[in-house]
């Protein structure tokens, strides 16, 4: 068993900028590292963990912001290691997904749009966070 994971795109009105220092400022999105890479389109990585007692362990979240001149394309990825229970981690590696959207949609105050959400997220799911 792999754990379970969730996948979140959506596209922010605001800019690549504002977003990054917004992900920045919530710890739980990037208490690991975050980069931004010195490409074209400007692209950012952030990688954060938290516990939940649901899962009883940590949760990895993966998030990766893209410029796109008029908006900023957000992709976001959770993931539960092994874990005790079986059947799964109770929707917290969605809950995850949710809770650092919303650090960056409350901060800046706008609303997501284009909201594309997958349930166990793997591999053979990763076209589906293509643009």
């Amino acid at each position: 068993m792999h754990g379970s994971s969730h996948g979140v795109k959506v596209l922010l009105p605001v800019g690549f900028d504002d977003v990054v220092n917004a992900l920045r400022n919530y710890k739980h999105a990037s208490n690991v590292y975050f980069t931004v890479l010195g490409t074209s389109p400007r692209v950012a990585v952030f990688i954060g963990g938290k516990f939940f007692v649901r899962t009883l362990g940590f949760i990895t979240v993966v998030t990766v912001v893209i410029d796109n001149g008029s908006y900023t394309e957000v992709k976001i990825v959770t993931h539960t290691n092994e874990f005790a229970f079986k059947g799964g981690d109770f929707g917290a590696s969605k809950s995850y997904a949710f809770k650092v959207l919303k650090a960056i949609t409350k901060g800046l105050g706008v609303s997501p749009s284009n909201v594309l959400s997958i349930d166990y997220m793997d591999s053979s799911k990763s076209t589906l966070l293509s643009c």
